[in-house]
């Protein structure tokens, strides 16, 4: 499993026909994926970082329950189909990531206009028949996707402390290329399905161990 993913992270592919997902290898991908981004939250958690006001912490401190159903099925059905559907280079699907992104405008817009720029300029190079390489597009997906939850830091000051924007979103983009992973070998429904699981299992353990937490 582990050198499937280091070859993909290397040179993704798309299946022509989607994999059975096992429950083991669902499991798999949870602790893999748990494995690696500890050190990111430990890495945050020394620098002090954890004290930046986070919107999402503190919803999920005051409406614990709509907190958790939002990150269970309502971010997964959006921002999967934003940042991983067109993922498949086609046109269609590209016009459906564009058209969701339209339901992440908030004040903090700055990377949702990147996002769209990007996924205009893939629709350009696919309506040529000229699609990009499949790894630019899937590090691109992973980028954004991360980049899209800086939002969650009200208190961070981009201006002076931009070299930490890698720290913030690093759990974010290496979950972005293991759901890139699942949604190119085993299809959407099981990569918005692990994105749940992965945000519940997350959750779950601040509400218990922390009172708080950050879903992507």
């Amino acid at each position: 499993m582990i050198r499937e993913l280091i070859q993909f992270f290397r040179l993704p592919k798309q299946l022509e026909e989607f994999q059975l997902m096992t429950f083991r290898r669902f499991i798999y991908l949870l602790v893999i994926t748990f494995l690696v981004i500890a050190p990111y939250s430990a890495l945050i958690y020394a620098l002090g970082l954890d004290e930046l006001e986070n919107a999402v912490m503190e919803m999920l401190k005051e409406t614990p329950v709509l907190m958790v159903f939002a990150g269970i099925f309502i971010a997964p059905l959006l921002e999967e189909p934003i940042f991983r559907l067109h993922l498949v280079r086609t046109k269609k699907y590209v016009l459906w990531s564009l058209g969701l992104s339209v339901l992440l405008i908030s004040e903090f817009w700055y990377p949702v206009i990147i996002l769209w720029i990007y996924l205009i300029w893939l629709l350009i190079r696919i309506s040529k028949n000229n699609p990009p390489p499949l790894k630019l597009v899937v590090y691109g997906s992973a980028v954004l996707f991360g980049l899209i939850h800086l939002g969650n830091f009200t208190s961070f000051d981009y201006a002076t402390q931009f070299y930490l924007i890698p720290i913030l979103v690093g759990a974010q983009f290496f979950v972005g290329l293991i759901i890139s992973y699942i949604r190119l070998n085993h299809g959407m429904i099981w990569a918005m399905i692990f994105h749940g699981v992965y945000n519940g299992i997350l959750i779950g353990t601040h509400l218990l161990f922390f009172g708080g937490g950050n879903p992507v």
